[in-house]
């Protein structure tokens, strides 16, 4: 079952999905989408159904709807825009909250991870460890380099990379690495759509949060 619903940050509002499981249940994921898309197609739509399927009420909100209205966020929109979805979930009765963010939201998850936040899983996020070998210059020009370790996210975190994604698998590692409870799982053949094996992923993931 699912259900339209919004998030209200300060004077915004914007348009969301949260799916809900059949039977009561105090565990939530927040879903934060990548730059390209929204979060209502593709691998998100299959994994909410199938997080709501294992017991999980799954929100999924669309915070931005152009690039431009993407390039005009800044970093306190972010924060404040991760912190009341987490809110949002709270309010519906989860008292356990998870975290799943692609590409540009993985980044955004870890420079933003809200205090209360169970489990982290990154799909591809788009940041760069610093010292990371086979990256291409193009991806060097757009994302930001970090030094691994610096994130403040002290919560267990798994991260999917796929091994034919632009970004290196080397890259991943090294932010895996440099958070207190970080793993990481490779997806052979996957790019950084996550759009040739949804079942795999939705695996990976769900195997990850907690029951």
């Amino acid at each position: 079952m699912s259900e339209d619903v919004t998030l209200e940050v300060g004077d915004s509002a914007y348009p969301g999905r949260l799916n809900i499981p059949e039977e009561s249940s105090d565990r939530g994921v927040l879903i934060v989408p990548g730059a390209g898309h929204g979060p209502f197609g593709d691998v998100f739509l299959r994994f909410s159904r199938a997080a709501a399927e294992k017991g999980h009420h799954v929100a999924r909100f669309e915070t931005w709807m152009s690039p431009d209205e993407l390039e005009e966020k800044t970093d306190e929109d972010f924060r404040t825009e991760l912190a009341a979805g987490v809110d949002f979930l709270r309010s519906r009765g989860c008292s356990t909250v998870s975290v799943v963010a692609k590409s540009l939201g993985g980044r955004v998850a870890l420079e933003h991870l809200p205090e209360g936040v169970d489990r982290l899983i990154l799909w591809a996020p788009a940041v760069l460890a610093e010292g990371a070998e086979n990256v291409p210059d193009e991806a060097r020009e757009l994302l930001p380099s970090v030094t691994p370790g610096e994130f403040g996210v002290d919560v267990p975190t798994r991260i999917l990379q796929g091994d034919d994604d632009n970004i290196s698998v080397d890259n991943a590692e090294r932010i895996a690495e440099g958070l207190p409870q970080g793993e990481l799982v490779i997806l052979p053949d996957e790019d950084h759509s996550f759009l040739r094996d949804h079942e795999r992923v939705i695996e990976k993931t769900l195997a990850f949060l907690p029951e």
